[in-house]
């Protein structure tokens, strides 16, 4: 027991403090898209009959969002259950699943089914038999119970039980805002009660036409991040505003400086000396046409802990950066943490005085469980992220005597080059939200500036690729990606 109360303080900090500070965190859980086919294929019966399962998950924490991550089913053996209408379970099937969980160090999760569709709430039988389980599983385990629930249409409901350190073996629901399935698509069910629609139909009327109300109210409750505001992050930023996004995480540690003015949408010379986040937020207020606007400002690197934990806090992100250790970070979040990453970059080739050009490329892609990770792709290398981190890809000196060259001295970000890449990456993460026609997988496009062409690529992982051997781990690998910034602790100072 004191082994697992150890492996909560590990990933919380204390484990009293995520306890005692439940009630104002979100609370939300995603799942990789075959497993939840395999779960789906489980319990949706077609007999119309409900039937049940456990599962392993790992917990994790961003600055304001816990989050499981399920990682294994535990099926249930001949006599483990009994299917009758409703499902029940036996105390040998419990003993199992826990036995599995303690061995892993994860918590564990009950699911069952219910023969109707949408979010699913609770009858008084579903809390007696969560109520009765939460105990032995935390005491078990060292995790809160995480209860699921499928309707017949695939949708999910979630609730964490968490103990009441103040009355004895009393543990409260805590109702999750939002349960994801990741894959090729991403599938997103909301709970109403938590996480409200916020558009307005007036405002928003053509938008809502593309592709109608129910699509925008889902739109409108996702969480977004964009990770460096940039040529790129700022287009992207005031794109996402004007179509409805209401919930934006901002992760940038830079200052606007005057060269950034001929390509940064949303700034203007006053903004000079103003931190990114802080001129983006406000170009992004200008901009939105939701009617309520929510926006978390990061002064971080997402290559250091808090930027990190920013991160998290999200359900999609844009990568806008174009160094490789913040490229590395983002790849290890989008499978490990099951966060999508969209993720683009721009290469100009001009003649030697850089006085003609020659060719201009741009690519976008997403990143995360059954796609290509950004590092098989070429976008960054293990052995550049490891300079960058240890700071040698900042010192001059290490710069010139080294035949590296830095991505800020090919001049890329030119505005309508950067404006093209920002609409076909937001192009990309709309593809894989509605998924028109039921395609939510465009594979990797390529635009061609010379030619005004287009092409697809559908790359792989190498067979000795590590990234998808991490799926959703999330906080239980102990693996150290992020650190000390000296560029972002340097900017920082400045302002």
């Amino acid at each position: 027991m004191e082994q697992d109360k150890k492996d909560g303080k590990r990933i919380f900090g204390t484990y009293q403090e995520f306890i005692t500070d439940y009630m104002r965190r979100d609370f939300s859980v995603a799942l990789e898209e075959t497993l939840n086919t395999e779960l789906l294929n489980h319990l949706v019966r077609s007999d119309g009959q409900e039937d049940l399962i456990f599962a392993t998950y790992s917990l994790s924490k961003g600055t304001n969002r816990i989050f499981g991550t399920l990682t294994e089913m535990i099926y249930p053996n001949e006599g483990d259950r009994k299917v009758h209408g409703n499902a029940e379970f036996y105390p040998s099937y419990l003993r199992r699943a826990i036995s599995i969980a303690s061995k892993k160090k994860e918590g564990l999760v009950f699911l069952h089914s219910h023969p109707f569709p949408g979010w699913q709430g609770m009858s008084p039988t579903d809390i007696i038999a969560e109520k009765r389980i939460a105990p032995s599983i935390y005491g078990a385990t060292g995790f809160p119970l995480l209860g699921m629930t499928t309707g017949n249409d695939g949708a999910w409901s979630a609730r964490f039980w968490v103990k009441n350190h103040k009355r004895k073996r009393r543990y409260t629901r805590k109702w999750c805002s939002s349960v994801r399935v990741v894959g090729h698509g991403l599938n997103i069910s909301f709970n109403d009660d938590i996480l409200k629609p916020n558009f307005d139909s007036e405002k928003q009327l053509r938008t809502i036409s593309a592709w109608g109300r129910d699509t925008q109210e889902d739109l409108s409750r996702l969480k977004i991040g964009i990770v460096g505001l940039g040529s790129v992050g700022s287009i992207v930023a005031e794109i996402l505003a004007r179509t409805g996004i209401s919930y934006f995480v901002l992760i940038d540690f830079d200052t606007i400086e005057k060269k950034n003015l001929d390509r940064t949408a949303g700034v203007f010379e006053k903004d000079v000396g103003k931190s990114k986040v802080d001129a983006i937020a406000k170009a992004i207020k200008k901009s939105a046409t939701s009617p309520k606007i929510t926006i978390k400002k990061s002064e971080y690197s997402i290559c250091e802990e808090i930027g990190f934990r920013n991160a998290l806090d999200c359900d999609l992100i844009f990568s806008c950066v174009d160094r490789p250790w913040p490229r590395q970070v983002l790849n290890f979040l989008s499978y490990a943490y099951l966060i999508p990453v969209i993720d683009g970059g721009i290469k100009i080739r001009t003649n030697s005085s850089n006085s003609k050009l020659i060719g201009a490329d741009w690519r976008s892609h997403i990143i995360g469980p059954g796609r290509v990770c950004l590092e098989c792709m070429g976008q960054y290398s293990s052995e550049m992220a490891k300079l960058e981190s240890e700071g040698f890809l900042d010192d001059p000196e290490y710069i010139e005597g080294s035949s590296i060259k830095l991505p800020s001295e090919f001049h890329e970000n030119v505005f309508p080059f950067s404006a093209h890449l920002a609409a076909m990456e937001v192009l990309h993460s709309l593809g894989m939200i509605i998924s028109p026609s039921g395609i939510s997988n465009l594979g990797e496009k390529i635009y061609h500036f010379v030619t005004g062409t287009i092409d697809t690529e559908r790359m792989k992982c190498h067979n000795n690729c590590f990234f998808p051997s991490i799926i959703s781990k999330g906080d239980t690998l102990d693996l150290v990606i992020v650190g000390t910034h000296k560029k972002a602790e340097i900017a920082r100072k400045r302002h």
